[in-house]
């Protein structure tokens, strides 16, 4: 008869979760530089649709970069 462990076995986990997590980093930090720079090279200008097209850019950068960092790989 097995018997069952009662602590669970710690695989130590591969390099994806960490490539997962910078991927993601460098997606919100890119998103944020494209919105800031859509700010600042536009402010004061009347072409404000171009401004909100480069900031819909950058938050189409950001969103996914958030949602594939959220969870820490020190965690694991």
């Amino acid at each position: 008869m097995a018997r069952a462990r009662l602590t669970p076995s710690r695989r130590r986990p591969g390099p994806w979760p960490w490539i997962r997590y910078w991927i993601g980093r460098v997606l919100q930090v890119a998103g944020l530089v494209v919105t800031l720079v859509a700010a600042s090279a536009f402010f004061g200008t009347p072409s404000t649709i171009a401004m909100l097209r480069m900031m819909l850019a950058g938050v189409l950068l950001f969103l996914p970069g958030w949602l594939l960092s959220r969870k820490d790989p020190r965690e694991d």
